[in-house]
């Protein structure tokens, strides 16, 4: 079954949340609430960790069981498709966001001249061979590569101090109202939500997952946030920050190591690449497990078949205008939505469980 620890299961979840988290979203909240948007992060995860009680409800109920094999056995089979066939929409639609985000940062930065269905091709095919295993050996890929990752993060932010004015974080909430800042919470909210999809591999961690553990993955995550989104203000501005669409990226364009060696923005390639690399992976291994899909040959066919869908949805004409609209007006309202939604029903579903089996034992 391939069973993985909490570490581990930590690892899989900031590499691929963390993406999302220290790329995708914060051009977004720099134009949202400017040089207030730590403060929004702060307000968006300490609602995910309220959130998070929900989700450690959930896990602790079913009891190490499928949460899939649970509904079947308390409800029925067509609740489970139905609610697989949700998670597998919101699977597919938060990976299609990953891979268009890093083909297009690829062929915009040091890739120019390369089409982008090369570079979908071998973005989706390197995750469909991490995927196509057992759990642990996506994890264990997730093992090796967080540790760099983690060391060149810490090199960046060490590296740009010199360049970082932080008084530009200052005046707090004078530009921007609070309106701003709350506006801005929803989007750290939303780029967190993903969390929920714990309760999908819950049945194969080792250990029974505690509400510290969440605190613990919370806090990471925020600093995977927070940490660039100051430094992207710090170094440019706030409004210089906020026109440029990939302000974390560009902390690496600035960076030098003595006086020779400049230029060490290719660093960030693996950064960017690793999160991207298990993002997808995983995604992928939790549409075929949302179905109970367990023979090798049907899982390939499966996820071949999405990564196909993938690469003809990156040749598809879309602006970087567009793309950004769709982020800022659909994608992270309607994942706080489903996650929210799907997590409270869940929840609620269990509660009349365990009324029935009560009402059961009465009788």
């Amino acid at each position: 079954m391939g069973r993985i620890t909490i570490p581990q299961l930590f690892t899989i979840f900031l590499l691929s949340t963390g993406l999302s988290n220290h790329v995708i979203v914060i051009p977004i909240l720099l134009e949202c609430a400017g040089r207030d948007a730590w403060i929004s992060v702060i307000i968006g995860y300490f609602l995910i960790l309220v959130f998070s009680l929900l989700i450690l409800y959930i896990s602790r109920r079913c009891q190490s069981e499928c949460l899939f094999d649970w509904i079947t056995s308390n409800y029925s089979k067509v609740l489970s498709v139905i609610i697989a066939v949700l998670f597998a929409i919101f699977l597919l639609v938060t990976g299609w966001v990953s891979l268009r985000e890093t083909v297009i940062w690829t062929n915009e930065t040091y890739l120019m001249n390369t089409p982008v269905f090369f570079i979908a091709l071998f973005i989706v095919g390197v995750s469909l061979y991490i995927s196509y295993g057992k759990l642990n050996i996506i994890a264990i890929c997730a093992g090796v590569l967080l540790p760099l990752v983690v060391l060149l993060g810490i090199f960046v932010a060490i590296g740009t101090i010199p360049d970082k004015d932080y008084h530009l974080i200052t005046p707090v909430l004078v530009e921007n109202g609070w309106l701003d800042v709350f506006r801005g919470s929803s989007f750290a909210f939303g780029s967190a939500i993903e969390l929920f999809l714990i309760v999908m591999l819950q049945h194969q961690v080792t250990k029974e997952l505690k509400f510290r553990h969440l605190i613990f993955l919370v806090i990471f995550l925020s600093m995977l946030t927070i940490g660039p989104l100051l430094g992207s203000i710090a170094i440019f501005g706030a409004g210089e920050a906020a026109r440029l669409r990939y302000p974390a990226f560009f902390q690496w364009r600035i960076l030098g190591f003595g006086n020779y060696f400049n230029h060490l923005d290719f660093l960030s390639i693996y950064q960017w690449m690793s999160g991207n690399f298990i993002r997808l992976a995983i995604i992928l291994y939790l549409i075929t497990q949302a179905f109970s899909i367990k023979r090798k040959g049907m899982r390939l066919v499966i996820q071949l078949s999405i990564c196909i869908l993938y690469i003809l949805m990156i040749i598809v004409p879309i602006s970087d205008k567009q793309f950004l609209m769709f982020l800022n007006h659909y994608y992270y309202l309607y994942s706080s939505i489903f996650g929210v939604s799907i997590i409270i029903f869940l929840a609620l579903l269990i509660k009349m469980s365990k009324k029935k089996v009560s009402n059961h034992a009465q009788k």
